[in-house]
């Protein structure tokens, strides 16, 4: 084997260690936090199947307010039922009424600035609308009622170094 093969050879060998160390990396962090996600949503899919027979709803998405809730919009589109994660906590199910959640959220990025982090449905003691905005080194989460769409509050937390 030539020098410029042996060279080739061991740069590739080192291409690969790197890839399988990475690979390996985001198995037991980013790849384990989206499989546990995905269980509490299979999870609280299953209670909500078992509890409402007769609920039609979509993909739902793991929410962290004060509890633990798994949202399900319903298929067509008129309420969304909460599911807690706590058995103790009942299922709850919400009407949308005649807001427009992308409306809420361009509402709130024109009233913060800045960019648009996230802008999703969940339940803290009330069904509501999150909206996180980030502008510089801030972000801020404002809460606004699911029904109505009406201001709750909003927190800016502020990277400070």
């Amino acid at each position: 084997m030539t020098r410029k093969a042996k060279w080739i050879v061991s740069l590739l060998a080192a291409l690969i260690g790197v890839v399988l160390v990475f690979s390996v990396m985001y198995r037991f962090t980013i790849g384990h936090t989206e499989n546990q996600k995905e269980k509490l949503v299979e999870t609280a899919m299953a209670r909500l199947a078992e509890e409402s027979p007769d609920a039609r709803v979509g993909q739902g998405e793991l929410f962290n307010g004060t509890e633990a809730y798994v949202v399900f919009p319903e298929v067509d589109g008129k309420s969304i039922w909460f599911v807690p994660l706590d058995k103790k906590l009942e299922i709850e199910q919400r009407e949308i009424g005649e807001v427009d959640a992308t409306d809420v959220c361009s509402k709130s990025v024109e009233e913060t600035g800045g960019q648009l982090v996230s802008c999703k449905i969940g339940f803290d003691e009330r069904a509501l609308i999150e909206v996180v905005t980030k502008a510089d080194t801030s972000y801020t989460y404002s809460y606004y009622t699911l029904q109505t769409g009406e201001f709750i509050r909003r927190v800016q937390l502020t990277d400070q170094m």
